[in-house]
């Protein structure tokens, strides 16, 4: 590249740069993008474990975890739904209840939560807190109407809940 040719690179990138400081100092508030922007597909998955990703055998349908964004990919049809995690924490684990109606997340982090989705509406049902530093594996009772939430190591907790009504029924500790 010639000296002449990095000039005009300089040039424009300072010309930018300009432009964008202008744009920017003349938008005093911010607008809401959340009916304007849709997430169109997510290439790539969060797996920090073995149960990161789920199959529905009834359907077909995989879930998996793309950072806070729970992938439901429909491979029959190369087209993929989105569940987004309302607190942003990101998902460790995931699985389907046994009818493929509901699909049971883990997050990580300080205080996270389990979260019951309907998979059909791609809403959250259910809300269930006791694990203080990650969830690592989550599952459906075969009635699904318990699920099991295992805890991060440091966390020492399995925890068996009533997931309709928000109960916990049972808390497992252990001290290794």
């Amino acid at each position: 590249m010639t000296a002449e040719g990095g000039g005009t690179i300089r040039r424009r990138i300072k010309n930018l740069s300009i432009k964008l400081r202008r744009r920017s100092g003349t938008a005093r508030h911010k607008e809401d993008l959340s009916g304007k922007v849709t997430l169109e597909k997510v290439l790539g998955i969060t797996a920090p474990g073995n149960r990161a990703l789920a199959c529905d055998p009834q359907t077909g349908l995989l879930a998996y975890p793309a950072g806070c964004v729970v992938v439901l990919l429909n491979p029959r049809k190369n087209k993929q739904h989105h569940i987004f995690n309302s607190s942003r924490k990101a998902i460790t684990t995931l699985a389907f209840s046994p009818d493929g109606k509901y699909v049971v997340t883990g997050e990580s982090g300080h205080m996270p939560a389990v979260r019951v989705w309907a998979v059909s509406d791609r809403v959250q049902v259910s809300e269930l807190h006791e694990h203080k530093y990650g969830v690592s594996c989550v599952s459906f009772s075969p009635n699904s109407k318990y699920i099991v939430s295992v805890g991060y190591q440091h966390d020492m907790m399995v925890n068996v809940w009533n997931w309709k009504v928000c109960i916990l029924t049972a808390l497992f500790s252990s001290s290794f």
